[in-house]
Order: structure tokens, then sequence, then C-alpha cells
């Protein structure tokens, strides 16, 4: 039901209307920054364009079979695809790649389809899984081309889209061309501009915009009931309009994350390449690459702080329990922020493509320690 969406109400009218109107193209790309409900809102489309009793809202009921089927995630009217980690050293062609994962990796894709099933705003993460494979899009292929149930359409949602490699965007070109009239394909991305042209054109495209304030906190005080106002408003501003960003703060200790993110920095501009080299292999250990990106992040978030203390601007203060200390270091240190946060999205766009992490924040500490400098008194 429309209810389980936060904001984005003139995408919503838009939906209804093209349900309306029964003229459903055959692709839509919904585009816009990332973790603010694109895959939700995809989700709840589906389930209206299949529901058996749609109300005069033009809303899904959520009890049909229809509906249970789509929420599923994985049926004959609705299929989810990500991205997946390689295959097993046995291998097999004509199976459906998820029946090809190992073991570990299998377990891992149903125990994240489940939280993806409980909710649909998170976001699924699966180690190694770099690139929607070129297999998922032939499994597509071969199901999108069969026969349906009679009424109902065949919904495809390729999550996070821009994952593609070269050879599954050829793959999928070949669908677009000749989609069958009872298919629907939602493509979700937050970088459009990373899509072929050739797919972009042949899709019918949604914009999405950053969630207000309000629309997290509504949503912050549905899943954390014992929070204070301030928290609330805390982390609602830290969320920066995306729901996925808030649900990761609870993953991973922001606090403490941002305070050692602090000590790095300071670190940067006062120590050796040998403590910087310690720093990079405490960070790099496990290999995570998301917790990598995240710390990058919070760098981006704290430079883009410093901007705002700069220019006089702390009522736009994101970490603004660290007031004194952003006064301080943006007294004390000589900085270009606005070049400092290019640095680190170059950063965070080598470690998505599977640079090695430990080169990636090398380079990338070399490059800050170039960048800030004390201020001489």
């Amino acid at each position: 039901m429309w209810s389980n969406i936060y904001g984005h109400k003139k995408v919503i009218e838009t939906l209804k209307k093209i349900y309306q109107s029964k003229k459903i193209a055959n692709a839509y790309i919904f585009f816009g920054p990332d973790g603010v409900g694109k895959d939700a809102v995809a989700i709840e489309f589906a389930k209206l364009i299949n529901c058996d009793n749609v109300n005069d809202s033009f809303d899904a009921c959520d009890i049909c079979t229809s509906c249970k089927q789509t929420k599923l995630l994985y049926s004959s009217i609705f299929k989810f695809i990500t991205a997946l980690p390689a295959g097993s050293s046995n291998y097999k062609k004509e199976i459906d790649p998820i029946s090809n994962l190992n073991k570990s990796d299998y377990e891992i894709y149903l125990n994240e389809l489940e939280e993806k099933r409980k909710n649909p705003y998170y976001r699924i993460n699966i180690p190694n899984a770099n690139f929607i494979r070129i297999d998922s899009i032939r499994q597509l292929k071969n199901d999108i081309y069969r026969k349906g149930i009679k009424n109902k359409k065949k919904i495809f949602l390729i999550s996070r889209a821009d994952m593609m490699n070269t050879e599954s965007y050829n793959s999928l070109l070949k669908i677009l061309e000749e989609p069958p009239g009872d298919s629907l394909l939602i493509l979700t991305t937050s970088r459009i501009n990373s899509l072929p042209a050739t797919i972009i054109g042949r899709c019918q495209k949604i914009k999405f915009n950053l969630l207000p304030v309000s629309e997290i906190e509504n949503y912050l005080k549905k899943i954390k009931e014992d929070f204070s106002e301030e928290q609330i408003k805390f982390y609602s501003r830290l969320a920066e309009g995306s729901i996925a960003k808030l649900l990761n703060l609870f993953d991973t200790n922001y606090i403490e994350l941002r305070d050692k993110i602090i000590d790095i920095l300071r670190n940067i501009i006062t120590s050796s390449y040998v403590s910087l080299s310690n720093e990079i292999k405490k960070i790099t250990e496990n290999k995570e690459r998301e917790k990598i990106k995240y710390i990058l992040e919070i760098m981006q978030l704290w430079f883009r702080d410093i901007l705002y203390v700069s220019n006089k601007k702390n009522e736009c203060i994101i970490n603004y329990d660290r007031i004194d200390v952003l006064e301080k270091f943006s007294k004390n240190i000589k900085s270009n922020s606005y070049k400092i946060i290019n640095i680190l999205e170059d950063s965070i766009r080598d470690i998505e493509i599977n640079i090695n992490p430990e080169l990636a924040l090398n380079k990338l500490f070399l490059s800050l320690k170039g960048e800030l400098e004390r201020v001489k008194n």
C-alpha cells in the first residue's frame, strides 16, 4: 500500500495516473539520490499493477495472492534482480544464477532477500557482489519470454542497475528492443548517467528527490520509539534525506567512527607516512568495501560542514554536536574543502569499481596530506 512509502507524493500521483490510464510502458528508470526509496516505490507499483482488489484511491490491497507473490520478491509475477558474487566452481550455465552460488553466498543471499522483504528500504549487501551479472540478465530473458499468467504482468525490478557490466547492458538492450506486451522492467539507479544512452532512451524516466527531514523523522519515530526528540533531530539531519543512510547509521557506530576519522585527519596533517600506512592497514584489514566507502562518506560530510562553518551557515551543519571541533578545524587548518570533497568522491568510486582498497587509500591520504596545512600563527 502507498502508506508504506515515506514522501514522494508527486511520484506516487504520477504512477497512479499511469495505472489509471492503462498506458503502462514496458520499461521505466526510477532515478535519484541513493537510499530514498526507489526500490520501495517500485515494489508498491508492481503490487498495484497486478493487485486483484485495487481500491478507488488506486492502492494495492496488500492481502490478495498477487500482492503476496510480489512481496516475496521472487515469484512467477515479480522478480528482484541484484548484484551477485561469482558462481561456484561447478558452475552450470543453464541453471538460475542464484542456484549457482556457493553455499555460503547462497545463504547470505537468502538472508539479505528476507531483510528486503521485511523492509523494502533495506539495501542488500552481499560480499564480492560487484556486478549484476550477465547470467542474471540471461535468466531474465528466459523468464520474460515465457507464457505468463492471464491478466497479469511479469515484472522485473533491476535494483542499482548501474552495477551492470557492458555484457549485461548489451543483453538487456536486446530485451528492451522487443519486450513482450505482458512484461514490465523497472530499473532503479542513483547514477543514471552511468547507464548507456541506448538503455535510457528505451525507458520512461521517473525522478526521485531527497526526502524532507520531516519524512525521515516520521520514519525514525516508527522504528525507534525509545528515541528522544534530540536523538530524532540529530539522526534525521544526519540521514541527509536518505532512509538507507539512516539505517546504515544504526548498523555502524557513527559517533565512534566519526571521532576516529577526526583523529585520522589530525594524523594526516601531523604524522609521517609510516603512521598513515598503519592507519590504512587498520581500515582495510577486513576488506569490507562498504565500510571503507562509509568512512569516506563521513569524511565528505565533515568537510562539507567545514564549508558551512567557513560561510557562517551553522544552521546547515550536520555534525552540530561537534561544532567546537569544526570551528577549531576551520580556523587552524588551511584547506580547499570543495577540492577535498571531490577527491573523496573519486576515491569512493575507486573502491566501487574494485580497485585495491589499500592502494586507493594510500593515494587518498597522500592527496589529503597535500591539501591540509596548519595555519601559522
